[in-house]
């Protein structure tokens, strides 16, 4: 959760940690959901011809890091693909209520709206 500032700041009401990959690259990530069961994943093989999917809420997404029986999507056949992500359509600062339709505008990135995962403009 983001709050705004009287000064127009904002500030992260999340824990946030720095976490290290085996290869020595760091970055931050934010705890915004109690959920353990996502914070620590064994390394998995991914079967040929199969994806392993990520969700965009790396706390609270059922992804390929769960089985289908434990309510995740596990590994995607690659059949299963019908299209490719290429821009990002909307984007919040993340001090929008989503119960709250009129914060969202408020909180809207939008030099990031119809930008491409590369950066580029679309």
């Amino acid at each position: 959760m983001v709050s705004r500032s009287d000064d127009g700041g904002t500030a992260c009401l999340y824990p946030v940690f720095r976490e290290t990959l085996p290869d020595g690259r760091a970055y931050q990530v934010i705890d915004q959901v109690d959920n353990p069961r996502a914070d620590t994943v064994a390394p998995a093989v991914v079967p040929e011809g199969h994806l392993f999917l990520m969700g965009d809420n790396r706390d609270d997404s059922l992804d390929s890091r769960f089985s289908p029986q434990e309510g995740g999507i596990g590994f995607v056949p690659v059949e299963n693909l019908i299209g490719r992500a290429t821009l990002i359509f909307w984007s919040t600062d993340g001090t929008a209520e989503y119960p709250k339709p009129w914060t969202w505008f408020s909180a809207l990135r939008g030099d990031r709206i119809a930008t491409g995962f590369d950066g580029s403009e679309r």
